[in-house]
C-alpha cells in the first residue's frame, strides 16, 4: 500500500506495521531507523495531515486518523501492529482501536516515550519554534511572539478540547512572527508560506493528539506495550498501566535507532 497518506519505510511480507509520529526536524532518531532493523516486515509511516488547527476544530479532532484508515481499508490488508512515538502515542491508540472495530486486524499497540499532550507541550514547542526565528526578529517582535504563549502557562495541564483554541492562537502568532522575520530577509513568498504551514500542521497534530488523552485510555482500547528511554519523553509520561512497560538505557533522541529496542519490538510481535 502506497499513497499520499502512508509512506513506505520498509517492504516485506511478514506482516503490516503502521507507525505514527511527526518529525519536528530536531535530528532525533525516527521510525525509519527502527524499520531498518525490522527484517521481513512491511512498515508504513502515516503522513501527517496537511491542514490548520481551525480546520481540525471544524472537522473534529477525532477525524484526524480517518484518512489513514481509508487508505488501509482500500487495500484490506490486516494490520499486525501500530506504533506511536511521543505525542503520536494517542493517535496510534485511536488508530489501533478503529482498525480493530473495522475488522482490519487486532493490532498490537506499542508506544515509545508516550506523553500526554497538554497546553504546556504547546507552549514549549511554540517557544522553541519562535526562537529559531529570533536572529531575524526585532526585540519588540520577539517579545510579542513569545508573549503569545503565556496563556499556555496559566493552565499548563489543560488538555483535550481545551488545547484547540490555544493551538489556533499560537498558529496565528507564529504566522505573524514568520512574516516579521521574512521582512528582514530576501525570502520568497512560497518559502514563507511553507515555513508557516509546516508549523500549522504540527500544531494540528498536537491538538488531535491532546484530544485522545493517552493517560486515560478507553476501557475497550487495546493495552499498550510501552517502551521508555532512560531520559524519558518530552512531557508527562502516558505509559499504559494496563500493559507492559520496558525501559532502555538509551537517550530519548536515539530510542528508535537502538538495536536492543528493535530486537524487543520484533520479540513482542513474534518476529
Amino acid at each position: 500500500m502506497t499513497s499520499s497518506r502512508w509512506h513506505v519505510l520498509r517492504d516485506g511480507d511478514a506482516g503490516l506495521i503502521l507507525t505514527v509520529a511527526f518529525d519536528a526536524g530536531r535530528g532525533d532518531a525516527r521510525f525509519a531507523d527502527l524499520a531498518a532493523r525490522l527484517d521481513g516486515w512491511r512498515v508504513l509511516e502515516g503522513v501527517p495531515r496537511r491542514g490548520t488547527v481551525a480546520a481540525l476544530r471544524r472537522d473534529g479532532a477525532g477525524e484526524y486518523v480517518t484518512p489513514w484508515l481509508e487508505a488501509v481499508k482500500e487495500r484490506g490488508r490486516p494490520v499486525r501492529a501500530v506504533l506511536g512515538h511521543c505525542a503520536g502515542a494517542g493517535l496510534a491508540r485511536e488508530l489501533a482501536g478503529r482498525l480493530t472495530a473495522l475488522g482490519l486486524g487486532a493490532p498490537s499497540l506499542i508506544t515509545f516515550d508516550p506523553i500526554v499532550v497538554d497546553s504546556r507541550t504547546l507552549g514549549e514547542d511554540y517557544r522553541t519554534a519562535v526562537r529559531t526565528l529570533a536572529a531575524q526578529l526585532s526585540p519588540e517582535d520577539l517579545e510579542t511572539a513569545l508573549a503569545a504563549a503565556r496563556p499556555c502557562d496559566d493552565e499548563p495541564t489543560a488538555t483535550g478540547a481545551e488545547v484547540s483554541p490555544l493551538a489556533e492562537a499560537l498558529e496565528v502568532a507564529y504566522r505573524t512572527a514568520v512574516t516579521a522575520a521574512c521582512r528582514r530577509l530576501a525570502v520568497a513568498p512560497a518559502m514563507q508560506q511553507q515555513l508557516s504551514d509546516r508549523f500549522s500542521h504540527y500544531l494540528a497534530y498536537l491538538a488531535a493528539a491532546a484530544w485522545t488523552r493517552t493517560d486515560v485510555p478507553p476501557a475497550d482500547a487495546p493495552p499498550a506495550t510501552t517502551v521508555l528511554s532512560a531520559t524519558g519523553g518530552l512531557g508527562t509520561s502516558a505509559a499504559d498501566p494496563r500493559g507492559t512497560t520496558t525501559r532502555f538505557t538509551v537517550d530519548r533522541t536515539r530510542l528508535l535507532a537502538d538495536p536492543e529496542v528493535a530486537a524487543y519490538v520484533s520479540h513482542v510481535m513474534g518476529g
